[in-house]
């Protein structure tokens, strides 16, 4: 893990415990094929049923051939989540739709679009 992904996994444990959802890193996909991708991150049920699987741009994280599924949306993410802003944090995740039971929606959560 570079110092760039190491931030931004940082990041994403302190949005862990700001806004209360689940995170895990590292994180290995088992793809359809039947083979195994360690990736740098999973944001557990955002973005799609399992959740969203992380990288970060220009960086190793970021060559990893993986495509959205039915249960895994697949993100890369520039510079900005390298430090936990929560407004930035909650619009992204607003943005990609949360996908668990109503019993564990975080409060803050409006589900609305960037645009």
């Amino acid at each position: 893990m570079t110092g760039k992904e190491a931030k931004v996994v940082a990041a994403w444990r302190e949005a862990v415990t700001r806004l209360g959802i689940r995170f895990s890193s590292p994180f290995t996909i088992a793809l359809p094929d039947g083979t195994k991708h360690e990736c740098l991150g999973l944001v557990h049920q955002f973005g799609g049923r399992v959740g969203t699987v992380i990288a970060a741009i220009d960086e190793p994280s970021e060559s990893a051939d993986l495509r959205p599924t039915d249960d895994y949306h697949w993100s890369i993410l520039g510079d900005s989540y390298c430090e936990f802003d929560r407004q930035l944090f909650a619009d992204t995740l607003n943005d990609w739709k949360f996908f668990g039971p109503d019993c564990e929606r975080p409060e803050w959560y409006s589900g609305k679009d960037w645009s």
